[in-house]
C-alpha cells in the first residue's frame, strides 16, 4: 500500500517477507515523512522498482521467488546500481557475502539481529543527505492502536494458551520475537533476569526463550539457578544468542537447555516453530 504524501517526498521501497518487520520498518518510515510501498517477496519487489522508480531500496536477502542477490543481479545488469541506493537487510553477516552484494553496487549492508529501526532510519537519512534533525517527522498521523501488554511490553492475553517466557535486553529481538510467539501463545517479556524471577514468581512459566548477553547476571547463570531449583527445574529452556561458537552451544546444552539457537541463523518463525516443538516433546 502507497503512504500519499507530496509528489517530492522521497520514495522507499522496502521489500522484506518478514511481515512484522516489514511493518515495523514502514511505519517508521512512513512517520519520518518518507513515502514508503512494501513488496514480500523478490519478484514483486524487482517489478516494483521497474515501474515506480524509487529514490531508496531496502532490501532483505532471504526472499521467496527471487532472492537479494538475484534481485541485485537484475538491478546490475539493467544498469541501475550503483546509482540507485539499496541498502541490504539481512540474517547473514557472512563477509563473503558482503563482499558480493558490495562488488553488485549495494549502499550498505545491515544484519538484522545487530541493529534496531532507528540504524535504519539513520541509514536512510545518511542516503539523502540529511540529519536527525532535518529529517521531517509526521506527527499527524492516525496512531497505531497498542496492544495491551504485561511484563515489559509483551502481548497480554487471555484463555488455555501456553506461557513462554522470553528473557532478552534488544528491545527491537524481543518485539518480534513476542510478537511472532504472541500468535500462539501467552508472552511474558523480561530485559534481565531480576524482572525473569519475578515473572516466574507469579505466573505458571512452561518454556523459557533464553538471551545470554544480558545486563547483569548472564543467561548461563541463570540457567543454572533455574536448573537447581526444584520448582522450575522442569521448565524447558531455548538458548537464544548470537554467540555461535561450538563451545558456547556445548556450555549451554550442559547446563540443561532443551536446545541452543543461534539468533543469526534463525528467523521468529523458526523459533515458534521450535518452541511447539519442545512444548509437544
Amino acid at each position: 500500500m502507497v503512504d500519499t504524501q507530496e509528489s517530492n517526498t522521497r520514495y522507499v521501497v522496502l521489500i522484506e517477507d518478514e511481515e512484522i518487520l516489514s511493518n515495523i520498518l514502514a511505519d517508521k518510515l512512513r512517520r519520518m515523512g518518507y513515502r514508503v510501498e512494501t513488496a514480500f517477496d523478490g519478484e514483486a519487489g524487482y517489478e516494483l522498482i521497474e515501474k515506480s522508480a524509487p529514490d531508496l531500496v531496502l532490501l532483505d536477502m532471504m526472499l521467496p521467488k527471487l532472492n537479494g542477490f538475484g534481485v541485485l543481479e537484475r538491478l546490475h545488469e539493467a544498469g541501475k546500481l550503483p546509482a540507485l541506493p539499496v541498502i541490504v537487510i539481512s540474517n547473514s553477516g557472512q563477509p563473503v557475502e558482503i563482499e558480493r552484494a558490495e562488488k553488485l553496487g549495494i549502499r550498505d549492508y545491515l544484519v538484522k539481529l545487530n541493529f534496531d529501526p532507528d540504524e535504519v532510519l539513520e541509514k536512510v537519512r545518511e542516503v539523502f543527505g540529511e540529519s536527525g534533525e532535518t529529517a521531517q517527522t509526521v506527527d499527524n498521523e492516525e496512531e497505531i492502536e497498542p496492544e495491551h501488554h504485561t511484563s515489559e511490553g509483551a502481548p497480554a492475553h487471555t484463555g488455555e494458551k501456553a506461557n513462554v517466557l522470553v528473557v532478552e535486553d534488544d528491545l527491537f529481538i524481543a518485539d518480534l520475537l513476542g510478537r511472532k510467539l504472541h500468535t500462539k501463545f501467552t508472552v511474558h517479556q523480561a530485559g534481565e533476569t531480576k524482572s525473569a524471577e519475578d515473572i516466574l514468581s507469579k505466573n505458571p512459566i512452561d518454556i523459557i526463550c533464553l538471551d545470554i548477553m544480558l545486563p547483569g547476571e548472564d543467561g548461563y547463570s541463570f540457567l543454572t539457578r533455574l536448573k537447581s531449583n526444584e520448582e522450575r527445574k522442569h521448565i524447558p529452556v531455548l538458548m537464544l544468542s548470537n554467540l555461535g561458537q561450538q563451545e558456547e552451544i556445548e556450555k549451554g546444552l550442559s547446563l540443561g537447555a532443551a536446545d541452543y539457537l543461534v539468533k543469526a541463523n534463525m528467523s521468529p518463525d523458526e523459533i515458534l516453530e521450535r518452541v511447539e516443538e519442545v512444548l509437544a516433546a
